[in-house]
Formats: structure tokens, C-alpha cells, sequence
């Protein structure tokens, strides 16, 4: 019985048992099929396939796997398997003749194998460029035939500064060689310097076939453009390849690696022939360059923003294309965007489309017209300089009303002056103050060494101020200030001395508007220094030149203000206003402020605490404004700098009733003391004084010691509210301003803020701001978002 189920057993398992079979039995032209084909056998010799003729196919790759297996009955089955893997070249019945399978003497066919193969475009139509074909198509081919060849194929030697050239790296493959590859080539062709790249098709798949001298040569290529940036002379940097040959066909034999570099290839590049113009318009090389401008919505209001969107399409270097100049009527205030670009290929040669977005706020009601825009460039196809162009349109701004929320009127602070403690511990500068802090100690010793009386101690501080050094003009120190914020702007000399200025600030992150205004001042101040002299023009540079620091961030003697001081400053350069004259003839701030046109007046305001910083009074108008406006961020920024001048003030304490902090953390940030550091200094030397007069007039020592403890009483407080007013602290000007994680557009939001919010600041890194609170929040946040009061 146990000989009959071993005889059975054995006659499961032929002698050889030979199957062929396809993955997929229609395809369109251009896929790929995968023929298996498996022999069994129970035999140890080798067994070796016969491949048929495999007309309309190409082999891709292939490998051979054996394995045993072992059964109860009948011992070790032996499974040789070999896969091909079989690429479409035509459409049609494509038939596989049978696979022969041969060992010992014995020999197995397997039958015959039909593929559909339906008629499609191939892929390679979908991966190059009709430039890149051409190149292919008309490209020589190697000396050698029988080894791998790497070339880089050009369209010449020469071409225009910004216009596109074509890189292709060619790895040339005898198709011998190619069919025993396991995996494909790895081709690698490097960006040269001084350019911009745009990387190409690079398909793992053969890209093209060619027979030379009766033999076939498969090509793989890397695919590239880039656009010369400078004239001169570019090198095109070695392209290389990589391949592994197997040495057999099992899977699990060994490979031998090759690597092959081609050599560097020079190129001209040549300056733009006829290009005419102004010498400041931007070299724009591209083709059929189309601008066109949109408002949404069409009209507007005042104080009400208008998106607007200046698209910029044709072909050429779609990324490095600039920011088209428009020209914005007086009474309107544009802020600049992002730009968003997209690149839309045109028959191989690079094109697409770049965004520029503005938000536009009128100022003012009325009808407006924006002038035409002028977008020069250099046309390759005429070869000539050319202009697209934008006609003008009209624009209609609608009068504002009022805020539609009931909230509660502040009234204004009609009059008023600087607080004259303040202005007395201002004026005694620093000479002055030595003075303080030393004189009574020198006259006391002096009474006391001279025993002279009391009416001769007189002190006389017209000879103090006639010891005092020689200062530098008050244009010459904001001429230094200015020229080293410049520095840390734009670190470059040349594009800081350049025309090229405006363009370098607001790639810095200051505004357009602002960063116009940066030049003009910059050749006033040239003027004024190489140029014939006058007194008049040099104050009203200094003062001009003092309020751009503030709106830039970097006044000496308060480190703030910079959103409430730019509101004035845009206004006033965006409405035209002359210094002087004009501004008399214009109705007042608080007209304006009475007749409801409430941003119009948060600017006459504005203007007027840039102009007289140490007035609390014109913050506490240009809260009052910016509160009726709905401007709650900057209104708690301008009520805050009006409160550390005026601490005591009652008006300013039920301002600040009105608008709360809208979180606990950021009461502490906004807090200020009973007085100010200049009221408690001003009491401290009064103490000290008082205190030298005593212990010269030889009081008793409890008397002494009780001044003494009075005067360090309020030196005490000075030092601690000096200390608090030097701790940076921003206030947050947009509801729902997020704090992010990193200091880049793009990353995410640790935290919401909301307007009026106060944040303490670390450090400055750019056009960012790293903050952090008591309660968790830390992050980064645009110094654009905030004010430093």
C-alpha cells in the first residue's frame, strides 16, 4: 500500500513541467507586460532557456529565480522561474512564440502567446519637450558603438543674457548592454553658476532609439533650462552617469558598477542687442508679455480696503520677473503683498504667469484715476526693447460713516502742552544732571573749607552751560543714525548707494511706500551736504529726517511708536501735503474729527505726535480717533504712550476704561507706575539737594538720615520704572494675529492673539519679532503686526 501512494506521488510531477504566461494580454502602445515563465523539475541539472524572436517588443529588464522545495512523497522539486519584462513598440496582434525549455536531454515548448496591443500616444510625447526631441533628433552620435557614451547636447554656443537654454545629458547605451540591466541608469546633470534653473523631464525609461552602423543605441537623458543672468561666459559643469551590469542572469549574482563623466561644455552669453530706455527700467527678456490690472470691488469706500491683483503673463523667466511700477493717486494708501507665480510650459519653452497683490485703502472720498502702468522689456522675438502697457481707469470712492457698534465717545484734549517735569528732566541733559548730582556735594565741601557764608555759595549754571562741550548738528547726528540703519537694512554698499535702494528695503520687509521715501530723503541729504547750503532747508531735512527714523524704528530717545508714526508719514507723503502753508489752509484735526472723517484725523494727529513726541496730549487724540475708527490695537498703543507721559491724568485713566486688555497676562505688560521716571529723578534730586544742605549746615544726624532715606525713596522708583519702560513690549494691532512657531510666513500658528494684546519681545531677527508671555505664549510675529510703544 505504501508503494502505490509513492507511485502515485511521482506521477503528480511530470518529468519537467514547463508554464509561460503574461500579466496583461492588451495593452496600448508604450506599457509594459511581464512574461513568466516557471520549469519544474525533480532533477538536479541546470535547466536553460530559449528565448523566441520577440518581434514588436523591447526587454526592459529581467531576472531569474530558483528555488527548492520539499515534500513528504517524492522528494525535493527544483522551480526555475524567469521574468521578462516586455515593452509595446507597435500597435497590433503582437505574438510570442513559444519558450523552449531545455535539460539533460530531454526539451519542453510552451505555446504561443498573443498580445493586443491598441494604437495611443506614447508616454515619451508626454515627458519631452518638442525642444528637447529636436535636440535629440538632431544630435550626433557616438564615434564608439559598442560601449556606453555620455554627451551634453546644446542648442549652440552662444545666447542672449535671460534667454532660455536647453541642457540635455545623453547617456548612449549599446542594446546589448541595456538588456542585461537590471534597474535603469542613474544620470545626473548639475546647475551651473549663474543662472536660474528650471529642471526638465528626466524619465527613468529610454527616451529615444537610434541604429548607427547596423546597431541599436537606447539613449537616457536629463533634461534642464536655465536662464543667464549676467553677460559673460557660463561653463556648463560635467553631467554623470551610473549603471550596474549583473554578471549573470540569477537574481542573486553580484554587479559590477560603472561610472562614466562627460566633459564641461563653455557657453557665450551675449548682452541684449538695442535695448534702449531708461537705464533704472528692469532688463525683463521674455515674449508676447501681457499685464493686466483688477480691483475687487471695482469702487470703494473710505477707510475700506480694495484688493488689488497685476498679473504679469508671458514666456520667459516667469520667477525673476519685477513688480510693475504703478503710480497710486494721491489719497490712496497701497500696501504690498506676496507675489504668487506660476510656470505653464508652451511648447517646451518656459512660461506662466506672476501675481503681485496690493491692498489699497482710500483715504478720502471722491472720483480718482489710476494712471496707466508701463511694463518694459525686452522682446526676443522682435529684438528690440518693448512696453506692455495698462490704460488708466477711473476709480470711485463713497464717503465712510460710522462705526455701526454703539460704543462710547472719548472726548478731546483740546490744548494742552508737554508735561513740564518731563520737559525740565529732558532739558537738563546729561551736563545737567552731573551738575545735580555733583554740585551740592563740591559746595558743601567748600562751605565747610572756606567756613564763607551762605550768600556766597551761589551757583551759577550760566557758567556750567558756557563749560559745556561742542555737540554735532542735529542734522549730522540723524545724518549718522540714518546712514547706519541703512547698513543693517541693506547690508550691500552698492545696491545702498545705488538706484537700486527702494527695491533692496522692501526685499528688506519695509513698505513700498516707505522705502520711495528712504531714496528720496538719501539724495536730499546729498544734496544738502555737497550742494549749495541753506539754513532753512537743512531744519526741515532734520525734521523730516527725524520722523522717517521713528517710522524705520530707530529714534534714540524712544524705541516705538513705529505704526502710529507711519500712519502720518504715509499720509502725509500720500496726500500730498506740503510742511508748510498748505497744512493751515486744511481743516483741523479736531474739525475732522467732529465731522466724523475719522482716519483723516487719526493722521493730522499722528502727524502731530510725530512732530511733538513728549505731548501727551496728541496720543490721547490719536487714540480717541483710532477707537472711534474700530482700530482697537493701535488705539490701546497711542493710549499707552500717552499714559506713561501723563500717568496722573484723569482723562486718560477713563480712556483706558473704555478699552480694556482683552487677556490677565497682558495687564502687567501695560501697566505704568504713579509717576514717571523723570517726575521720581526730578523728586530724588530735589531730596539730594536738600540733603547736602542739611549735613552743610551740620543738622542733627536723625535729621540726615531721614532725607536720606526721602531721597532714596524716589531715586528707587526712578530706577524702577527706568527698568520698566526698557523692557521691550509689543502690542498687537489685527484681531486673530497668529504667533508662529518659526519666523517664515509658511509655519504654523502656536497662538491666536487678539488686538490690544501686549507681548514682551526677546530679540529681532529681520522683519520678525521672537515674543513671549507669562502664560505659554512664545513664537515669532512680523514687526509689520505690532507696535512698540
Amino acid at each position: 500500500m505504501a508503494l502505490l501512494c509513492v507511485l502515485l506521488a511521482l506521477q503528480r510531477v511530470p518529468a519537467l513541467d514547463v508554464t509561460a504566461r503574461l500579466d496583461r494580454t492588451r495593452v496600448t502602445a508604450g506599457d509594459e507586460v511581464t512574461l513568466t515563465v516557471r520549469a519544474r523539475t525533480r532533477s538536479a541539472d541546470p535547466v536553460t532557456f530559449v528565448l523566441p524572436a520577440l518581434t514588436g517588443f523591447t526587454i526592459v529588464g529581467s531576472r531569474e529565480v530558483s528555488d527548492v522545495t520539499l515534500e513528504v512523497l517524492g522528494g525535493p522539486v527544483r522551480s526555475t522561474t524567469r521574468e521578462l519584462e516586455l515593452r509595446t513598440e507597435r500597435p497590433g496582434a503582437l505574438v510570442i512564440g513559444p519558450v523552449r525549455v531545455r535539460y539533460g536531454g530531454h526539451e519542453v515548448a510552451t505555446a504561443r502567446l498573443t498580445v493586443t496591443v491598441d494604437s495611443a500616444t506614447p508616454r515619451l510625447a508626454s515627458a519631452l519637450s518638442p525642444i528637447a526631441r529636436r535636440l535629440l533628433d538632431a544630435a550626433r552620435p557616438p564615434r564608439d558603438d559598442d560601449r556606453v557614451a555620455l554627451t551634453v547636447i546644446l542648442p549652440g554656443e552662444s545666447i542672449l543674457v535671460g534667454q532660455q537654454l536647453d541642457v540635455i545629458a545623453a547617456a548612449w547605451f549599446p542594446r546589448e548592454l541595456r538588456t542585461r540591466l537590471r534597474r535603469a541608469p542613474f544620470l545626473t546633470l548639475q546647475t551651473p553658476e549663474g543662472v536660474w534653473s528650471y529642471p526638465g523631464a528626466a524619465p527613468s525609461t529610454i527616451a529615444a532609439s537610434r541604429q548607427v552602423r547596423g546597431r541599436w543605441l537606447d539613449l537616457f537623458i536629463a533634461h534642464e533650462a536655465v536662464f543667464p543672468l549676467t553677460p559673460g561666459r557660463i561653463v556648463i559643469p560635467p553631467a554623470s552617469v551610473e549603471y550596474a551590469v549583473p554578471t549573470s542572469f540569477s537574481f542573486f549574482s553580484r554587479e559590477d558598477r560603472y561610472s562614466l563623466k562627460s566633459d564641461r561644455v563653455p557657453v557665450t552669453v551675449l548682452p541684449l542687442p538695442g535695448a534702449h530706455g531708461n537705464t533704472a527700467d528692469p532688463q525683463t527678456v521674455a515674449e508676447s508679455v501681457a499685464v493686466d490690472l483688477r480691483l475687487d470691488p471695482p469702487n470703494g469706500r473710505v477707510g475700506e480696503p480694495i484688493a488689488v491683483t497685476a498679473t504679469v503673463s508671458g514666456v520667459g523667466n516667469v520667477a525673476l520677473w519685477p513688480e510693475p511700477r504703478i503710480h497710486w493717486p494721491p489719497g490712496v494708501r497701497a500696501y504690498v503683498g506676496e507675489a504668487d507665480t506660476r510656470v505653464e510650459p508652451r511648447g517646451g519653452r518656459i512660461a506662466g504667469t506672476k501675481t503681485f497683490h496690493y491692498l489699497v485703502v482710500p483715504d478720502s472720498a471722491g472720483a480718482f484715476e489710476l494712471p496707466p502702468v508701463r511694463y518694459p522689456y525686452y522682446d526676443l522675438a522682435a529684438r528690440d526693447a518693448a512696453v506692455a502697457t495698462v490704460p488708466s481707469r477711473p476709480l470711485a470712492v463713497a464717503g465712510a460713516g460710522e462705526p455701526r457698534a454703539a460704543r462710547p465717545l472719548p472726548p478731546l484734549e483740546r490744548g494742552g502742552g508737554p508735561v513740564w517735569t518731563n520737559e525740565l528732566a529732558h532739558e537738563l541733559g546729561l551736563w545737567g544732571w552731573l551738575l545735580v548730582i555733583v554740585g551740592p556735594p563740591l559746595v558743601a565741601w567748600l562751605w565747610w573749607r572756606r567756613g564763607a557764608p551762605e550768600s556766597d555759595l551761589e551757583f551759577e549754571p550760566e557758567r556750567a552751560a558756557a563749560r559745556r562741550p561742542a555737540r554735532v548738528s542735529r542734522l549730522g547726528r540723524l545724518e549718522y543714525e540714518f546712514q547706519e540703519l541703512l547698513t543693517n537694512y541693506v547690508p550691500d554698499d552698492e545696491a545702498r548707494d545705488g538706484d537700486g535702494l527702494g527695491r533692496a528695503l522692501r526685499a528688506a520687509g519695509i513698505e513700498s511706500a516707505v522705502a520711495d521715501h528712504v531714496g528720496r530723503v538719501r539724495d536730499r541729504l546729498r544734496a544738502a551736504r555737497y550742494g549749495p547750503r541753506a539754513a532753512g532747508n537743512a531744519a526741515e531735512l532734520a525734521t523730516e529726517l527725524e520722523r522717517l527714523l521713528r517710522v524705520l524704528g530707530a529714534d534714540p530717545a524712544r524705541l516705538g511708536r513705529r505704526v502710529l508714526t507711519l500712519l502720518a508719514a504715509l499720509s502725509l507723503g500720500a496726500l500730498g501735503l506740503p510742511p508748510r502753508g498748505a497744512v493751515a489752509q486744511a481743516p483741523s484735526a479736531e474739525a475732522l474729527y467732529d465731522a466724523g472723517a475719522l482716519r483723516l484725523a487719526a493722521d493730522s494727529f499722528a502727524a502731530r505726535a510725530a512732530a511733538a513726541p513728549r505731548v501727551p496730549a496728541h496720543w490721547y487724540n490719536l487714540g480717541a480717533a483710532l477707537y472711534r475708527a474700530g482700530a482697537d490695537g493701535k488705539a490701546t498703543a497711542a493710549w499707552m504712550i500717552a499714559a506713561r507721559l501723563a500717568p496722573r491724568d484723569p482723562t486718560l485713566g477713563r480712556a483706558r476704561e473704555l478699552l480694556a486688555p482683552p487677556d490677565a497676562p497682558s495687564e502687567p505688560l501695560l501697566a505704568v507706575g504713579l509717576a514717571t521716571s523723570e517726575e521720581w529723578a526730578l523728586a530724588a534730586a530735589l531730596g539730594w539737594i536738600v540733603l547736602w544742605g542739611a549735613i552743610a549746615a551740620r543738622r542733627r544726624p536723625t535729621s540726615v538720615l531721614t532725607l536720606a532715606l526721602l531721597t532714596a525713596l524716589p531715586a528707587g522708583m526712578a530706577a524702577r520704572e527706568t527698568l520698566r519702560r526698557s523692557r521691550p513690549i509689543a502690542i498687537v494691532l489685527n484681531r486673530a494675529t497668529a504667533v508662529r512657531v518659526a519666523p517664515y510666513g509658511s509655519a504654523s500658528a502656536a497662538a491666536t492673539v487678539e488686538a490690544g494684546a501686549a507681548l514682551g519681545v526677546a530679540r529681532t531677527l529681520g522683519p520678525w519679532l521672537e515674543v513671549r508671555r507669562g502664560d505659554g505664549v512664545h513664537g515669532w510675529v512680523l514687526a509689520t503686526e505690532v507696535s512698540r510703544p
